[in-house]
């Protein structure tokens, strides 16, 4: 099968939180590799704290056409917490707190397709009305103004649900936060579909990004890994998360396949708590003089650039282009 070769201006590895932004804020063609959904989607969805660029913010808010607000939010422990919160769990005074089939302190518990996790149940809720009627039902011995649930009330059609509920019980119904939680995985759909509907960007998924030649990017796609695939790009931006590809060892040195870049220090002493602080692939991001050739910039973004924490992946996802032509 002959390779699949791709030509663009700005080329994004990775397919979570901070590539999918930069792909809507980017000039020019794009291609956006992803090879998953990524730590993003079982993330808890709140950017927390928040408050330091306002730009960036009102942005993201106006992007997502009222599914998120600034607000406050309650978690499964009971904290409550500020920031960007999805508009689903936004909640004021005292609400009612529910869990579906476990036992949890101060939770009214109620039984609902017991077996089946939350994301199964969101994903039944998208499509099936009976599961609607069936959960509305379950919640109805509960008397409050507000009662909060966990985070199963769809994906796809998540409000539309939310409403049917609270029409259904005369109760404002919303949702405290988990994590793993499916409203990480409500965020990256709403922010696919943004990206999908924009004809300067092409999103292949199930990429497996393997090397950087030189102006270019080698790897495979396809769920079987058949299909070589070389992209060149004008610029890169390496948004893969963590820490990049998965680190190598080769002797008595440590490397990391996608860009190259080797750990020549004593590999063991870097894998302890000073790691992830000291390692010149995290937070300080990717210094591409000395990684990476033939793109005129490359850029890390995300967790790979700035450490863990959905609000600095929102902020460098926002700033990536800045400076560029």
């Amino acid at each position: 099968m002959r390779a699949l070769e791709l030509d663009c201006d700005n080329l994004i590895i990775g397919g979570g939180l901070a590539g999918l932004i930069a792909a809507l804020r980017l000039r020019g063609s794009i291609i956006l590799l992803s090879g998953g959904l990524g730590a993003t989607a079982v993330s808890s969805g709140v950017f927390h704290p928040a408050g330091t660029d306002a730009d960036a913010e009102d942005w993201f808010l106006s992007t997502m056409d009222g599914a998120y607000v600034r607000g406050k939010c309650v978690t499964v422990s009971g904290v409550t917490r500020s920031g960007l919160v999805p508009a689903s769990t936004a909640c004021e005074g005292s609400p009612a707190l529910a869990a579906i089939n476990e036992e949890r302190p101060g939770f009214r518990r109620i039984e609902f397709m017991n077996g089946r996790s939350h994301q199964e149940i969101a994903r039944i809720l998208d499509y099936d009305e009976g599961a609607v009627e069936a959960l509305a039902d379950a919640l109805s011995p509960i008397k409050a103004d507000c009662v909060l649930v966990p985070p199963v009330l769809g994906i796809e059609r998540a409000e539309d649900v939310r409403e049917r509920i609270s029409r259904s019980l005369a109760m404002e119904v919303r949702e405290y936060v988990t994590a793993p939680s499916v409203l990480g995985l409500r965020l990256i759909h709403a922010l696919k579909k943004k990206a999908a509907a924009i004809e300067r960007l092409q999103m292949l998924d199930i990429v497996k990004a393997e090397r950087i030649v030189d102006g270019h990017v080698e790897g495979v796609m396809g769920t079987k890994g058949k299909r070589n695939i070389r992209v060149r790009a004008v610029n890169l931006f390496i948004a893969t998360g963590g820490p990049m590809t998965g680190f190598m060892v080769n002797g008595d040195r440590m490397f990391e396949p996608l860009t190259g870049a080797t750990v020549t220090r004593d590999f063991e002493a870097d894998l302890n708590e000073n790691f992830f602080s000291d390692h010149p692939l995290m937070y300080k991001g990717i210094e591409p003089e000395l990684y990476v050739h033939g793109f005129n910039s490359v850029r890390s973004i995300g967790a790979v650039s700035c450490g863990w924490g959905l609000y600095r992946a929102l902020l460098s996802g926002y700033h990536a282009g800045d400076g560029l032509e």
